[in-house]
């Protein structure tokens, strides 16, 4: 039987889950403070999500819009956000005309670069706060949970 104690307790906020949600949206946020006052200033946080699943993985316009959650269109905007900037392109599916792969230009490798500056400073935060040791724990085991459950799928 609940009690009026219970009904007052708030949700517990420790979920695995909740947390990493909580956290990639305090990194989205560290990178957009990075960029602000650059030449990358313009890019939305969506975009600078579709820019690094392109550049992480080649896929179709369909499979950007599903790991996003996103529709079609929103996946496409973005898309065309990137090549008005000059930062990817589109290439046919090799065999098929009707799918396109969003390929990152020579803009968008620099791009890559100035992005990787903001990941190393950003890295450079956490060490600061969990220190070598416990960072390097962090990447590994979230490499290895994203591993097993990729497999377990």
């Amino acid at each position: 039987m609940s009690t009026m104690a219970d009904k007052t307790k708030k949700p517990k906020h420790d979920n695995v889950r909740g947390l990493v949600q909580d956290l990639s949206e305090l990194l989205d946020s560290r990178m957009e403070q990075f960029r602000h006052g650059t030449a990358h200033d313009w890019i939305r946080p969506s975009d600078a999500k579709m820019f690094m699943l392109i550049a992480r993985h080649s896929r179709t316009l369909s499979q950007l819009a599903a790991a996003l959650k996103i529709s079609r269109q929103a996946a496409h905007s973005s898309v065309k956000r990137l090549i008005e900037k000059g930062l990817i392109e589109l290439d046919y599916v090799p065999g098929n005309k009707r799918d396109k792969i969003p390929k990152i230009t020579a803009e968008g490798q620099a791009a890559r670069g100035i992005a990787a500056s903001h990941i190393g400073r950003l890295e450079r935060e956490m060490i600061d706060v969990l220190g070598d040791e416990k960072t390097e724990t962090l990447r590994g085991l979230l490499k290895e949970l994203s591993n097993g459950l990729k497999q377990s799928s």
